[in-house]
């Protein structure tokens, strides 16, 4: 396959030329086409004369009409080959089969020939999103279908009809004429569903972001080091470094079973990125020149450029032994400060609430301070506490003490006294799958010599100064009062417990059963024994495989899932029968999972329609003001990916993540799977809530899965 540059002209701004390359490939064809075309002119003689005719009026010497020519057909040659295998590349990745119908002979063709047009080139980081197919929109008639088949387990027969009835006259009615016009919308948009999902799921949500909205990740099982300087030192530099790769376009794209490319596009607001408040809905701010981040202790905030002139006088980035001194400073300049700046604590507030104060912060002497930390290329705190399981590690990141985190923040980090570390994302700016491969990155190259300090080098340049911001809230008194109480009650609400069973995914796949699936039947068993009833379900799916895709709803519940764990618990249900409807169950969460991730879940189709039908400014449908087409998901969940390059491995890899759950009366349940015998399940609730616990539901999924493997073994 041809290199990138030769590629690379006909995706304009989303592939940039390597900066080492001066020429693409298809130039230096053209003039290689040039030097033989001059050398041996007799054979194309009468092309020659025919150039020379409309060229006459040039005066060029026939040997350089000769050349001209030349290079008009070589590189013209190339450009239109090349833009021939692109356009077939497009129509490969449109193709769906390899999904449903791995082994066809089909697939193995359309695999044989992606391969080798994509070649085994390094890629640009954005080189891809142009060639992904847009997102389908599913036919109205089977969203309909699957939204009834996913309801009717979880209804009574009187909620059921009611539904069915709502569907039935909005699939006759209403119906229609929105699938329409979101034909048409989808016709001149890359993605019909990016500004509904992003504006709908999270920017129009006024609740608080803080702990209801973002999520977290924790660090890896044993500490490399416990110096707190060192972690951080190491930390910030290794982000900045991912950052650049972005900036720079060199990071290589991700690809699904290392042939297929996902898009990448979410990455493009993982930095400088700030949610901002608004009134009635908020916005996402991309500081792109951005250069500085902002450092965090003990109520004092620091702004830091990231980059210092070199020997050369070119800006580089600040090495992990330069940052070291700098963190040293900032620590000893804030050990006995009495400075103590609750500022942060309104990012954790209402949003609308929290929109009325940044704008009386704005028109007041904070306001080049707060465009300092909204402008960041990242937020670090440097905490004074000292978390030492999983369980408080994932805590402590995710709610802090109140005034340590800026909730609005795309991604933030957390160094703990002990060295801890962990990620705290703001969820409306990137899905919470994308940067595991930035902390994958961070975890992989951080370094330490024997005694858990930095690996020290030696420099001479001079080093920036840490800029201390300032800030006066003496007007903002009563808000802080009223924020730091909202805060501790959001914080103290937040419960959290990590649990493993005792085996892994390797027992699943002997039963050659979906590790994904059969984790899934297993949160429904739990919760079943728990509450005696099914729960409705959410599971993430990635629609990644689309242009700037995101995510679609897997509905894992189901009539087989729904039948099995009542078999469960009924004495005469026989062990074969059991055994054969949580087959079924997994089978049907599979095909499921792979429809979704095809784009043709019903969740987002419906929520399309829905928003068309508030922008055209139509009468709201029935179906949409239905009690239980409005029901929350008693059960959020999600699996986190264990690995994103061959960087990863079981030493470096963080102890997974999670987030709450969606519905106060419900659970929160990420999950990750390690090799073949290992799976982290982070569980949370609401603690205020007596009929949930995060420890009765992490040892429910533990018997729950004991309980799976004696009716397997």
């Amino acid at each position: 396959m041809p290199s990138l540059p030769a590629i690379a002209p006909f995706l304009g701004d989303t592939s940039r030329l390597k900066a080492y390359r001066k020429y693409s490939d298809a130039s230096a064809v053209g003039f290689l086409s040039a030097i033989l075309f001059a050398v041996f002119s007799e054979p194309v003689k009468t092309y020659v004369d025919f150039g020379e005719k409309w060229m006459a009026l040039s005066g060029l010497p026939y040997q350089m009409n000769t050349a001209m020519l030349g290079f008009i057909v070589g590189f013209g040659f190339v450009r239109i080959w090349l833009l021939m295998r692109l356009q077939i590349m497009k129509s490969l990745l449109s193709y769906r089969g390899w999904m449903h119908n791995p082994k066809s002979t089909t697939t193995k063709l359309w695999a044989l020939m992606l391969n080798a047009l994509r070649g085994t080139g390094d890629f640009p980081t954005f080189f891809f999103e142009p060639l992904l197919p847009k997102l389908p929109v599913p036919d109205l008639n089977s969203t309909c279908e699957r939204c009834l088949a996913s309801f009717r387990p979880i209804l009574s027969d009187e909620d059921y009809m009611n539904l069915l009835t709502a569907m039935i006259t909005f699939k006759e009615k209403d119906g229609p004429r929105l699938q329409q016009y979101l034909l048409q919308k989808a016709a001149v948009e890359d993605n019909w569903l990016s500004e509904y999902w992003l504006n709908i799921a999270y920017l129009a949500h006024r609740g608080p972001s803080a702990i209801k909205v973002n999520c977290y990740a924790t660090d890896r099982k044993e500490l490399p080091s416990h110096n707190q300087i060192a972690r951080a030192a190491n930390l910030i530099h290794w982000t900045i470094s991912f950052y650049e790769h972005l900036k720079e376009d060199t990071l290589i794209p991700q690809y699904l079973q290392e042939m297929i490319p996902l898009s990448m596009e979410g990455y493009r607001r993982q930095f400088c990125t700030t949610r901002l408040p608004g009134e009635h809905i908020d916005s996402l701010r991309t500081y792109e020149e951005s250069k500085h981040v902002v450092i965090y202790r003990n109520g004092v905030y620091y702004k830091l450029d990231m980059y210092a002139p070199d020997s050369d006088g070119k800006d580089r980035l600040l090495t992990v032994t330069e940052l070291y001194d700098i963190i040293k400073n900032i620590m000893e300049q804030t050990n006995d400060t009495k400075e103590c700046c609750e500022v942060a604590v309104f990012t954790a507030q209402k949003r609308d609430v929290w929109a009325n104060i940044r704008q009386r912060l704005l028109v007041s002497e904070n306001c080049e301070s707060l465009e300092a930390v909204e402008s960041a290329i990242t937020f670090i705190s440097l905490d004074s506490a000292t978390p030492k399981t999983i369980d408080e590690n994932g805590t402590y990141t995710m709610v802090g003490d109140g005034i340590n985190r800026w909730h609005d923040k795309s991604v933030q980090f957390t160094i703990s006294a002990n060295g801890k570390l962990g990620i705290n994302l703001e969820h409306a700016s990137t899905d919470g799958s994308l940067p595991g491969r930035l902390w994958e990155y961070v975890l992989h190259n951080e370094k330490y010599n024997e005694d858990g300090d930095i690996v020290r080098q030696h420099y001479k340049r001079p080093l920036p100064k840490p800029q201390r911001l300032t800030w006066n809230l003496k007007e903002f008194q009563k808000d802080i009062e009223s924020s730091v109480k909202f805060y501790r009650s959001l914080a103290n609400d937040f419960e959290l417990v990590v649990t493993s069973p005792d085996y892994g995914k390797g027992f699943m796949k002997k039963q050659r059963l979906s590790p994904d699936g059969y984790i899934q039947m297993a949160l429904q068993l739990a919760y079943y024994k728990l509450h005696n009833k099914i729960a409705k379900t959410y599971e993430s799916a990635s629609t990644r495989i689309f242009r700037k895709g995101r995510t679609e709803t897997i509905r894992s519940v189901s009539e087989f899932s729904a039948q099995w764990v009542k078999s469960m618990q009924n004495e005469r249900a026989t062990r074969e029968q059991r055994a054969m409807l949580l087959r079924k169950a997994v089978q049907y969460q599979t095909q499921y999972k792979m429809d979704a991730s095809c784009g043709l879940g019903w969740d987002r189709h419906l929520v399309g329609l829905y928003c068309m039908c508030m922008e055209k400014g139509l009468p709201i449908p029935a179906l949409f003001k239905d009690k239980s087409f409005l029901m929350p998901d008693a059960l959020s969940t999600s699996q986190t990916p264990t690995s994103y390059t061959r960087q990863w491995s079981m030493q470096t890899s963080c102890m997974g993540g999670g987030f709450s759950p969606v519905s106060d009366q419900g659970y929160g349940v990420s999950y990750m799977i390690y090799g073949e015998d290992l799976i982290k399940f982070h569980v949370t609730s609401v603690k205020s809530v007596t009929s949930t616990s995060s420890a009765k539901m992490a040892d429910a999924i533990c018997d729950a899965m004991q309980d799976m493997k004696n009716l397997l073994s």
